[in-house]
């Protein structure tokens, strides 16, 4: 009868302001589908788990993400480009600003790291119907307050008559040049009745040295007019290829470490360009992450630029590793998975476990997939999946304190991997709040501060709310004792001990919260400690 006094004497004592959190569910996620394992290595502590949901706006098919200077995420659609002030905490969306309206297949965001950081200045790729079919790609910018537009270059080319390739991510490095993934005119290098020829700038990644004197964005071309052959020459615009031979690179970075990274889709065949005149058959389907260097050819057919560079009349599958005249990619990834939306994984979540990695998007997989880089940068040491389940997502982006969000094509809507480092139940981004009801003032890095317990229909799971269930399991162990050592996250028994109801006390003095490892012993400290926290949640 001892620990069932206990607990009463303690429930009579619970904080009455204390929210009730027996009700709280995941936002916006199927129940069951919030807590990722992306990897589960031989101890705890190399685990990484994420929480996951989305945030409580609709955005009609979301294709970019991007952070500003002024910590809010700037998302882009087909139409619009908004920006999402977020709770940093939980995620919450508090303000919504529409930045543009009308545009036409907005697909990049970026920000130049060397412009000031105020006013705002963001840049987008997108399309202007009016400008020469076939030329219309523009690349614009929008500066607050009012958000008024220039477009910045002009003269972009895009495929035709189908518009899936198109002018598409954007990055700028840190002097200020801008980078652009720029979407084939043909499938591998053939014109066929549904492809226009390849033009000066398809099938590349560009570079555009904006803050330039004089720069010039009005490309020209000769002849004037839309393509017809591959006899158009670039006359004017200060925008230059600089790496051709990508079919269609959705989404490049920068990185940290100096190298640029893009995704590439793989050729749908089945014949292919195996000369400046000449057909083959042989196609891949494979998609592709390439390191981008400049004049590198990625194998993607340009018979335009083949009149003066015979090596881009010619396809060449990634599969064929790298020759004289082609740089293979550094991981061949699923075939048509659609890899597209791509960034540099830069938080200190797990102790830097992923710090510098890339994370990428797949479309056709409905994942999120992750790139280990090899200490130089220039190799892929292995690529492994962090969340599947998504819609159909198109785009990736990390925020300041390392949490992932994805554009969800399919699902019209934003989804989030709030990363748990010490896999508690509370996101690193939750226990970095001040509010302890909502998870804050605990330590990211500590597994123990966060009681909540077991749930014994579904063991080892836990639905991160403390709640009276929470109290009784721990008071129906009290006086259990036990190995402490064992792993808090494996499946407990029916009765008896098991570290997961188990805590060291709190110091004399001390937070509540700033409760320390199990000791082997479940006392009425435990009961104690978990009470003290009721109505504390991480939803």
């Amino acid at each position: 009868l001892l620990p069932l006094a206990v607990l009463l004497a303690l429930a009579l004592t619970l904080p009455t302001g204390a929210p009730d959190a027996s009700g709280a569910t995941e936002a916006s996620w199927p129940p069951g589908a919030n807590l990722i394992v992306a990897e589960r290595l031989d101890t705890l502590q190399e685990e990484l788990v994420f929480w996951r949901g989305a945030l409580d706006v609709t955005i009609v098919t979301p294709t970019s993400l991007a952070f500003g200077p002024d910590g809010r995420l700037y998302v882009a659609s087909w139409t619009d480009i908004q920006a999402l002030t977020l709770d940093p905490a939980t995620q919450q969306v508090i303000a919504v600003e529409q930045i543009a309206s009308g545009l036409v297949d907005v697909l990049g965001l970026a920000f130049d790291p060397t412009a000031p950081a105020s006013p705002v200045t963001i840049y987008a790729s997108g399309r202007e119907p009016s400008a020469t079919a076939g030329f219309d790609g523009v690349v614009s910018t929008f500066t607050a307050p009012n958000w008024e537009r220039e477009d910045v270059i002009t003269g972009l080319p895009n495929s035709r008559p189908s518009f899936n390739h198109l002018t598409n991510g954007l990055a700028f490095d840190a002097q200020g040049r801008l980078f652009i993934a720029q979407g084939s005119s043909t499938d591998s290098g053939l014109v066929e009745e549904e492809f226009w020829p390849e033009t000066p700038l398809s099938a590349a990644i560009l570079v555009a040295e904006l803050n330039e004197p004089g720069f010039d964005g009005a490309i020209a071309y000769q002849p004037p007019g839309s393509p017809t052959d591959d006899d158009v020459d670039q006359v004017g615009g200060d925008v230059a290829v600089y790496a051709p031979g990508l079919r269609n690179p959705y989404d490049l970075v920068v990185h940290s470490n100096g190298h640029i990274y893009a995704t590439d889709n793989g050729a749908t065949g089945p014949q292919v360009s195996s000369s400046c005149q000449g057909s083959a058959f042989g196609v891949s389907a494979s998609d592709e992450l390439n390191l981008i260097e400049p004049g590198n050819y990625y194998g993607q057919p340009n018979r335009n630029r083949g009149r003066f560079d015979p090596r881009q009349c010619t396809y060449h599958a990634p599969e064929e590793g790298d020759g004289a005249d082609f740089t293979a990619p550094i991981a061949i990834l699923p075939q048509h998975c659609s890899c597209d939306g791509i960034a540099e994984y830069t938080g200190a979540a797990f102790g830097g476990a992923m710090l510098g990695d890339l994370v990428y998007v797949r479309w056709n997989l409905g994942s999120v997939a992750r790139a280990e880089l090899s200490a130089d940068g220039r190799s892929v040491l292995s690529t492994s999946t962090l969340a599947s389940g998504l819609g159909l997502p198109l785009d990736i982006t990390v925020g300041p304190d390392g949490t992932i969000y994805i554009a969800e094509f399919g699902e019209e809507r934003i989804a989030y991997l709030a990363p748990d480092s010490d896999r508690d139940g509370c996101a690193d981004s939750r226990e970095a709040g001040a509010e302890p009801g909502l998870g804050g003032g605990r330590d990211p890095k500590d597994f123990w501060d966060f009681f909540d317990t077991p749930d014994p229909n579904a063991a080892p799971q836990r639905d991160r709310q403390i709640g009276i269930t929470d109290v009784f399991r721990v008071a129906g162990r009290f006086g259990a004792t036990g190995d402490p050592s064992v792993d808090p996250l494996s499946t407990p028994p029916e009765a008896g001990y098991h570290p997961a109801y188990d805590r060291t006390m709190a110091p004399p003095g001390g937070s509540a919260l700033d409760i320390g490892p199990a000791d082997g012993a479940i006392t009425v400290g435990d009961i104690f400690a978990v009470a003290v926290q009721f109505g504390h949640a991480c939803v």
